[in-house]
């Protein structure tokens, strides 16, 4: 007779089974927390940018309250990635897009806080890279909103600069670098940093930022791996002086600002993943597919300024319904020679009775124009999993 004590064995088992537990709940709490911030903060926004509204009850209510939700989805999506992180699930979407532009949109978000405490911001391209990169750019303006938000939080007078310029060690690498002239760190300090819930707790740092949790820079860090980095973050500071963090990323780009058609080659592992391309309908007409009646509130209004109709569902039963009889909705074709009767499907992935996916499906094999219209899945999370089963079943774009 054989014995084997297998309790050990049990309680690992256990205790993995729980760590899986955990990080599930822990991702769709998040879900659950970012799906009315969705609201909010484009609804404050739309307040704040209505002329008819008092400056004074701008300044008082309507700006403090939009800071602080912004702050909140800035902690759940922390979360939100850290969670992916422990999961091996930070995902990634490559395409080409403009550098300058990306940097000069980053640079605007933080223009007027700069004016605001009296501080220099300053944004510096080298000419002589690339106009193009290839590359996650909202994961990369993720890396730069972070170390720019620190040098805000940090710098209470001087200047904080982005530096974007070729790497020095390598043509094909760009370097990105933001330094301020702030409260500085002390070097015992440095190794904190990019630890999970690494916050330094010293005084003066606790009293500037009383509200972060220690993820960002470890998120950061992670990031710039995936993005193919030379090398992780690299952080110079001198306490009482200031800070400088600075990462290389490969260009993989083409189009250089000055002159004008040297083409890099991709790498096969970075080439994105192909989009079937539709033939535009000419109907201002938007079908909005959301089970959350908030969330349609603020798709309508967004869709409307643009001189859009929206055509609302409320799961993707009843979007099946519309697109399926859409003259029996009421719904008038348009002039052109080719008509979906609307120019888009937006779609939210979790729903009754059919989800987004299930919706894309089955109007993928409906018959005549119908299945070509262009459709767009919205998720409160962006999984890799789910945006490659949604492009899988016929979906065009992915919104996060």
């Amino acid at each position: 007779i054989i014995m084997k004590d297998v309790t050990q064995t049990r309680q690992i088992a256990r205790l993995k089974s729980l760590d899986q537990y955990k990080d599930q709940l822990l991702a769709s709490v998040t879900h659950e927390l970012r799906t009315p911030l969705n609201c909010i903060i484009p609804m404050i926004t739309d307040v704040i940018n209505d002329s008819s509204v008092p400056e004074i009850s701008k300044e008082s209510s309507l700006k403090p309250a939009l800071n602080s939700a912004q702050l909140l989805m800035n902690i759940v999506n922390d979360i939100l990635d850290y969670s992916r992180y422990k999961r091996n699930k930070l995902s990634l979407t490559f395409g080409e897009f403009e550098l300058l532009d990306k940097m000069t949109e980053i640079y605007r978000l933080f223009e007027a806080q700069c004016k605001h405490k009296g501080i220099d911001l300053v944004l510096d391209i080298c000419s002589t890279l690339p106009r193009k990169m290839f590359s996650d750019k909202n994961r990369l303006g993720q890396v730069i909103i972070n170390f720019l938000s620190n040098a805000l939080k940090f710098t209470s007078r001087g200047s904080i600069k982005v530096l974007v310029q070729p790497s020095s060690s390598d043509k094909d690498f760009a370097q990105f670098k933001v330094t301020d002239t702030g409260l500085g760190i002390k070097r015992e300090h440095l190794i904190k940093l990019f630890t999970e819930f690494g916050k330094i707790e010293v005084a003066e740092h606790a009293r500037l930022n009383p509200q972060g949790i220690g993820l960002g820079l470890m998120i950061s860090n992670q990031l710039v791996t995936l993005l193919g980095g030379k090398s992780r973050i690299k952080v110079a500071s001198t306490y009482g002086e200031g800070s400088e963090f600075s990462f290389e990323l490969p260009l993989y780009a083409a189009q250089p600002f000055d002159t004008g058609d040297t083409v890099v080659k991709i790498p096969s592992k970075f080439k994105p993943r192909p989009i079937r391309v539709m033939q535009p309908c000419e109907c201002k007409r938007i079908l909005s597919v959301d089970d959350n009646d908030y969330n349609q509130m603020v798709i309508e209004r967004m869709l409307e300024k643009l001189d859009f109709e929206v055509v609302k569902a409320f799961n993707g039963a009843d979007a099946l319904q519309i697109v399926d009889n859409p003259t029996g909705s009421g719904i008038n074709p348009c002039k052109g020679s080719i008509c979906y009767y609307f120019s888009l499907i937006v779609t939210d992935l979790q729903m009754p009775i059919i989800d987004g996916l299930q919706l894309i499906k089955e109007i993928r094999i409906m018959n005549g124009n119908i299945s070509k219209i262009p459709i767009v899945l919205v998720s409160a999370t962006g999984e890799e999993a789910q945006v490659k089963e949604g492009f899988d079943v016929g979906m065009n774009d992915f919104l996060c």
